[in-house]
Formats: structure tokens, C-alpha cells, sequence
């Protein structure tokens, strides 16, 4: 079954085997991984961790739109509504996660991303910057001046706001302010697993209300915290809890892969879903915990469609 993954750091992979020389990276070292997961829609972020500038910014997002535009036989590149057309080539949207590079003339700079091809992007990622505050920081901190305006250009050039790594202030600033809906593409229920990057109840709910998603994480810190429970079946139940709180309809699949970040990330993946070859596993265990065939579709796939075709 097709799968759109909300979250994955394909363009941060991209940037980084350029800077050693190694080119072809979309093609060589994921096109085989995404289509044998039968992944068919992807978010490729570019990933900035809070000590890059706004030059490494524009390089890494123009490496990953270079990567896809050279990569057109196997993946349509998606920059408006008409570009969804389903068939066999996968989706291709670029997100950025963090946004430390923005450090003056904010709405130029919104402008200058979305022109190069960003359509869905986050404030921050674990870092404060001159925008907002990422989750493990100070908590009575939200967005800045300029992080406001940043949402309000955003809402402006229907760039999508995702709220996975925000704190709670920045979160529910967000909220109050965006006039467009918001999704968090890569986190699980903090009422089943206990870490501060997986969102509250009210924080589901009001992403439900405002017309948004939640994509499933796979990472095994964010599913549970029995090492015997990080697995595939277990997700599921976050996706059984969110759904239930706010409908099938709001629930997506983000897995934030990272088995191409080895020398950083082993290990870090559900026992399960280490990579997108095993991304079929989560809608397995979405069916043994009672989705219907129709949901599982839905959650998997279509959701993300919808909602991306809706509001680019």
C-alpha cells in the first residue's frame, strides 16, 4: 500500500555526501529504499540543527531541489496542486526543519525559500533562535517579533507551518496565530510515552480543530520507553490514540529515518522501522489493532494528499 512520510532527512543527506563529493545521492542511496517501502510521497527535510547560517540554508535547499529536478523520470517534484498526479513516480516535497538561519529581513527571506521550492517548514528544531524556542528550552519563551512575522508570511505564500520540535509556548503561539491549518510531521502522544517532543492532548486536539495533521514518529525514544515496546505494534497504539481523539482523518505517518545518519543515529529507530524498506510494518500492525483497510489507506497515503493539495 502507498505511503507519503511526512518527515524524512533526505535533504540534509544530500547536502552533506555533496560537500564529500558524492553526487547522485537521491537516486543511489534512496530511490531503491522508498520504493521497495512502497514510499510514494515524501517530505525530504532540510535539517538544520540551530548553529548553521542562512548561506548553508540556501545551499542545502538548492542541493535538494537540484537532486529532484535531476531525478524527474522517477519523482515528480511537487511545487503546486497541479503537480499531484498519482502514477508511478513518488512525490517529492521539500520541507526545512529549523530556521536559525533567518536573522534579519524575515519575510525575504520566507520569500526566497518558497521561490526555491520549500512548501512546508518549522521554526526550529531542539534550538532557540531569533524566531522561537525549540522543545528543551526556556518554556516561557514562545515566538519572537520576527517569528511572528515569519508565520504571518508563511500563512501569505501557503508555506505549511510544522510544529513537531516547537516548545509549548511556540506551539500554542503558533495556534493563536496562523490563519492557515498546522501539522506536526514527525511526533507521537505524550499521554503514552512521556518526552517532551510528543504532544499533549490538547496540543492533538488543537491541531484536529485547526484542520491539521499528526505524522507518526518511528524514532524508539518517542514510542515508548520499554525497550521491549519500541516496535511497530506499539506505534500503532499512538496512532489508535490519536485517531481517537481527533479522527483517522488528522493522522498521518512522519518515520524521520535516520539509518542514512549511521555514524550519528544507530540504533535510534523502532526494532521494527529502521528504515523505508520496513515502512510496511507500521500498516501492518495499523490493521492487527483493528483500522480498517479504508483508514489504513487514509493514514498511510491519502490524508497527506488531501491536505497538501488543499492548502499549497
Amino acid at each position: 500500500m502507498r505511503i507519503f512520510d511526512l518527515h524524512a532527512d533526505i535533504g540534509a543527506d544530500i547536502y552533506l555526501k555533496h560537500n564529500k563529493n558524492n553526487k547522485n545521492v537521491f537516486k543511489n542511496d534512496h530511490l531503491s529504499k522508498l520504493l521497495s517501502g512502497e514510499v510514494y510521497g515524501v517530505t525530504t527535510a532540510c535539517f538544520f540543527s540551530g548553529n548553521e547560517d542562512w548561506e548553508t540554508m540556501q545551499a542545502m535547499v538548492l542541493a535538494t531541489a537540484n537532486e529532484l529536478r535531476e531525478n524527474s523520470e522517477t519523482t515528480r517534484w511537487i511545487l503546486s496542486k497541479e503537480d499531484f498526479i498519482i502514477d508511478d513516480k513518488i512525490l517529492a516535497v521539500i520541507s526545512v526543519e529549523g530556521m536559525c538561519g533567518i536573522i534579519e529581513n524575515p519575510q525575504d527571506k520566507i520569500d526566497w525559500l518558497y521561490d526555491n521550492g520549500v512548501r512546508v517548514g518549522s521554526l526550529t528544531w531542539n534550538d532557540s533562535n531569533r524566531l522561537a524556542e525549540g522543545w528543551p528550552n526556556d518554556p516561557l519563551r514562545g515566538l519572537s517579533a520576527m517569528g511572528e512575522e515569519v508565520i504571518k508570511r508563511m500563512n501569505q505564500r501557503k508555506m505549511i507551518i510544522d510544529i513537531s520540535h516547537t516548545n509549548e509556548k511556540t506551539f500554542w503561539d503558533i495556534i493563536s496565530l496562523s490563519q492557515s491549518p498546522i501539522i506536526a510531521t514527525h511526533s507521537n502522544a505524550r499521554s503514552l510515552c512521556n518526552h517532551q517532543r510528543n504532544l499533549t492532548d490538547q496540543q492533538i486536539k488543537a491541531i484536529g480543530l485547526k484542520g491539521g495533521l499528526v505524522g507518526l514518529n518511528a524514532a524508539r525514544g518517542f514510542i515508548n520507553k520499554d525497550v521491549e515496546k519500541q516496535n511497530a505494534h506499539h506505534l500503532a497504539i499512538h496512532g489508535k490514540y490519536i485517531a481517537d481523539l481527533i479522527g483517522y482523518e488528522h493522522l498521518a505517518i512522519g518515520f524521520d529515518f535516520m539509518d542514512f545518519f549511521p555514524e550519528r543515529y544507530n540504533g535510534s529507530m523502532a526494532n521494527d522501522l529502521n528504515s523505508a524498506l520496513e515502512s510496511q510494518n507500521l500498516l501492518v500492525a495499523l490493521k492487527e489493532i483493528g483500522f480498517s483497510d479504508h483508514e489504513i489507506k487514509a493514514i498511510a497515503y491519502d490524508n497527506v494528499y488531501k491536505f497538501l493539495k488543499r492548502y499549497l
